[in-house]
């Protein structure tokens, strides 16, 4: 029997045996016999976290688990009564957190002196961890036996059978849940995701939901809204539905559900369903080791779903390869090299192809010896019995059909090896390529007719793959200046092209071109010819290719350009009396006042027998000198234009200001408005257009007097005719319409043909419309007509605006006044003496020497050939400004470029080309003083460099 604890009274002995009761970690307790504590030392605090002082004086079952009391009863009974003389068990003690923990409780009774029993006394010691372990270890292994008898019975399920329904069973038993469920997932028609219930265990007691028709595409969304992402990347759905959103709980509290787990099920990283455990009697969560178990559950009926979609995919493949075996056009077969050697299996279709169905090549495995061309027998040897030697390439056998025709099959064939690497069999498609090499030898035969039929060709023409030349006839290589064809293959057709000037770049290659296009044929000693460029695509042996024929319209052009400048001067020439009116009007006033200023100065200037000189009226005489100038600067204005518009034809194309065109016209065009109409002007806002001047100014002015001579004369304040610019839809609209008689219906269609003219014999050629047609074609451009009987007409012609806007060249900037001109040297060369005097006159701030002549000039600079500045006259009798310009280039290198070219406007072709290959300005006379005086100082300020 133990004697009951006793409080120490301070005895070294009594403190010792206290201070090891207080050090211990197990807790050391003493209890009355009502099981009331009477001692419980610090290690009661570290296990249950409540104090020792607030512990004792209560009972021993205020700290035992509930479930726990009555088997603790009953030890405590048998203690006291005797029947054992210690106990040893293991019970629950509270926490202060509201937990528990296991503790291994030893007691037995106590006495005191007397012998007497008192209570009870002994050990608490906390197991907690190893029974947590042994649970545990429990728990796993009920889940790994579960894991092993649902792989059994997956792996036992029959083709087709019921996947999901063994395999809960041994996971809701494992795992204690009320209810195990598989739900599969799928896209509806709406493209919606929705989830179905496939399968379910329920635990005794536990109602069923598998008919619960809410449970039948279910919309995962918004329902289910927060699981779709979990399940989607792997994650698993668990805890107490109490904490759920308000719309799952709705869904899962009519089913009893307080707890739950919820796996995926995924299919080559795809969500097609999930597996579901509820808890119907306890809100408990499930623990990291139970949910790795579980997966390990989910995941191996993942693998079952996998490995059935696989079955299901690889017999649909076999079907689905059998079908287009039996159903392709080519011949499929399996012809076996080791013995016994012959066919294994050959497609229906060999039967249509060779004429000999699959039994009978079963039947004879020498078939394809006996039935192959006897000069392809060897190659098909090689096909059958080595077929590593033909690497996948194509072979082509030719047999001989029952019938006696022949056909050609091209053969692709695999080698078929045993476990060690042994060819004993081999795979082979065969297509029956007959038509396709009957075309390509009625190819080869037309090519050669193409090849006849090219070399037969007027016009130059090549053929070129890859974007060189394979083929060129006899036509082209002559033009181009070559001796043999050979010189021209393998370069190509490009090399000899350029673009008409004007016409803008074509694009880069021979495929880009378009089919039709006009270029520049650059012979091979630099001449051009104009040609018309068709282009377009065939198959040349048995290749794609481009074929190009070069039709020379080099004469056909010069002659429309003839009849345009033709058409031009024609213009001119009937507006010449108004255009002389123009003239002389101004000229009338300029030789009138010229002749009152010379008698003015005879009268005032020389004295009169008796009178002396008479003082000149300053006043009249300015006045008289600005009427002069004033005409003077008519005239010349009017020669400008002249000149612009009966130039040769240019094709140069040049940012034009069509306003400053439309003034032009209708200057040369005044005097045949001015009797008929009234002239309206209504420009709006546009930018320059890349166009030719001289063609625009012809355009315009057949349409501004065609509009004119549509109203008859007398009635000019009844008509208007109105000149409109404006923007329209991304390009430049310029519109002529006139209030004259209009055109009739029935000739409106054909106004733009050659020829075609509704004015009386011997009024128009019908050319004029036409060429104005043309010309805006050629430019990019269209022109159109409305017009109403009695109403008058209104022609339109768009223009295309420039890609980028066109900028005005930069203004000369302005430099600060030098306090002293620099006096130059300057020479001047016209073959008109007057001319240069005026010159001489207009420079008398520098020393001016006058040449006559190209060959004077030229001995001047011989003589002296310091000239900071040189004027010379394009056209000369003796030497042009050319023949002076190179002479001086190559006798006194550098001086050339101080040359300043003046010109009347008469080019020639070859004069125009000069002047726009050079740097060096060009001045026009009559002259603009500021000009001439500007061009001159800037060279003799700042060299040539800054020459223009």
């Amino acid at each position: 029997m133990q004697m009951p604890f006793t409080r120490p009274d301070g005895t070294p002995n009594e403190r010792r045996f206290r201070q090891v009761i207080d050090t211990l970690q197990e807790v050391v307790f003493q209890t009355d016999l009502e099981r009331t504590w009477v001692f419980l030392n610090p290690a009661w605090t570290e296990v249950t976290g409540f104090s020792v002082e607030e512990s004792l004086g209560r009972s021993a079952f205020d700290f035992i688990h509930v479930d726990d009391h009555a088997r603790t009863l009953e030890v405590c009974q048998s203690l006291i009564t005797g029947e054992r003389e210690f106990v040893q068990h293991e019970v629950r003690y509270l926490t202060r957190d509201g937990g528990f923990r296991w503790v291994e409780v030893f007691a037995r009774v106590t006495q005191d002196e007397d012998g007497t029993l008192i209570g009870m006394a002994g050990s608490l010691n906390d197991i907690t961890e190893r029974k947590r372990a042994n649970d545990a270890l429990a728990r796993r292994e009920r889940y790994l036996t579960a894991l092993v008898d649902m792989q059994q019975r997956l792996l036992s399920v029959p083709e087709g059978g019921d996947l999901y329904g063994p395999a809960l069973a041994p996971l809701g038993q494992a795992s204690g849940a009320s209810r195990v469920y598989v739900f599969e997932t799928l896209t509806n028609a709406q493209g919606a995701l929705v989830c179905s219930q496939r399968a379910e265990w329920c635990g005794p007691g536990v109602t069923a939901e598998i008919n619960n028709p809410l449970l039948q595409e279910l919309p995962m969304r918004p329902d289910l809204e927060r699981w779709v992402p979990l399940l989607e990347r792997g994650e698993v759905v668990a805890g107490r539905v109490a904490t759920f959103p308000a719309f799952e709980r709705a869904l899962l509290d009519p089913q009893g559900v307080l707890s739950l787990l919820v796996l995926p099920l995924r299919v080559q990283g795809r969500l097609v369903g999930f597996v579901g455990f509820d808890n119907c009697y306890e809100a408990r969560e499930w623990d990291r080791l139970e949910v790795d178990l579980l997966s390990a559950a989910s995941g191996a009926i993942s693998v079952s779903l996998e490995r059935r979609e696989s079955e299901r995919a690889l017999r649909e493949h076999e079907h689905r390869f059998r079908q287009l075996a039996e159903n392709a056009s080519d011949v499929l077969y399996l012809y076996r090299c080791a013995p016994p050697r012959g066919f294994a299996y050959v497609s229906r279709v060999v039967h249509a192809k060779l004429g000999l169905g699959p039994e009978a090549h079963y039947a004879d495995p020498e078939l394809w010896y006996r039935q192959v061309h006897p000069e392809d027998r060897p190659a098909l040897e090689q096909l059958l019995e080595s077929p590593r030697t033909s690497d996948g390439v194509p072979v082509v056998l030719r047999f001989l059909h029952p019938d006696g025709r022949t056909l050609w099959l091209e053969h692709v064939v695999a080698p078929v090896t045993d476990t060690h690497g042994k060819v004993v069999a081999v795979e082979g498609l065969a297509r029956d390529i007959t038509e396709r090499r009957q075309v390509e030898e009625a190819l080869k035969r037309s090519e050669a007719s193409l090849r006849a039929l090219m070399e037969g060709f007027p016009d130059a023409a090549a053929i070129e793959r890859d974007g060189h030349i394979v083929y060129a006839n006899a036509v082209l290589v002559t033009t181009l200046g070559f001796q043999s064809a050979e010189e021209l293959v393998g370069r190509r057709l490009s090399e000899f092209l350029s673009d008409v000037p004007g016409t803008g770049p074509t694009p880069a290659g021979t495929n880009a071109a378009p089919l039709t296009s006009e270029r520049r044929l650059v012979l091979r000693d630099g001449r051009t010819r104009v040609v018309e460029l068709a282009s377009l695509p065939l198959r040349f042996d048995g290749q794609p290719a481009v074929v190009s024929i070069a039709r020379d319209v080099t004469e056909q052009r010069q002659l429309q350009a003839r009849l345009t400048l033709a058409d031009r001067l024609a213009s001119v020439g009937t507006l010449a009396a108004g255009i002389a009116h123009e003239i002389n009007n101004p000229l009338a006033f300029v030789v009138s006042n010229l002749g009152f200023l010379s008698d003015e100065f005879r009268h005032h200037l020389q004295p009169s027998a008796g009178r002396g000189v008479r003082p000149p009226d300053v006043a009249e005489w300015q006045e008289v000198l600005g009427e002069a100038c004033e005409g003077a600067e008519r005239v010349r204005q009017i020669v400008r234009q002249l000149k612009t518009f009966s130039r040769p034809d240019e094709e140069r194309m040049t940012p034009v200001d069509l306003h400053a065109v439309l003034d032009s016209v209708v200057m040369m065009a005044a005097n045949e408005i001015r009797h008929r109409a009234r002239l309206r002007r209504d420009y709006g806002t546009v930018p320059q257009v890349m166009a030719n001047e001289g063609r625009l100014c012809q355009v315009f002015l057949n349409l501004v007097v065609n509009a004119a001579q549509a109203i008859p004369e007398g009635s000019a304040h009844d008509h208007e005719v109105v000149l409109t610019t404006r923007m329209e839809g991304g390009r430049v609209v310029v519109e002529v319409r006139d209030t004259g008689s209009g055109i009739p219906p029935e000739v409106l269609g054909r106004i733009f043909d050659p020829f075609f003219t509704t004015k009386p014999v011997g009024v128009g050629t019908g050319l004029g419309l036409s060429i104005c047609h043309g010309i805006i074609s050629g430019m990019g451009g269209d022109i159109s007509v409305d017009s109403t009987v009695g109403k008058g007409s209104a022609f339109r012609v768009l223009l295309p605006a420039p890609v980028a806007a066109s900028t005005s060249r930069p203004s000369a900037a302005t430099t600060p006044d030098a306090p002293v001109t620099p006096r130059g040297r300057v020479l001047v060369v016209d073959d008109e003496p007057a001319v240069g005097r005026v010159l001489q006159r207009l420079l008398r701030g520098h020393d001016v020497e006058v040449a006559t002549s190209g060959r004077q000039a030229l001995e001047r600079m011989g003589q002296t050939p310091g000239f900071d500045a040189v004027l010379c006259d394009v056209m000369m009798p003796d030497l042009a400004g050319r023949d002076v310009y190179e002479a001086t280039r190559r006798a006194h290198p550098g001086m050339e470029r101080r040359f300043i070219f003046v010109s009347g406007g008469a080019f020639t072709v070859g004069a125009r080309e000069f002047l726009s290959q050079i740097p060096n300005p060009v001045l026009e006379k009559p002259f603009d003083e500021a000009r001439v005086r500007g061009a001159v100082e800037a060279l003799v300020r700042h060299g040539p460099q800054d020459v223009p």
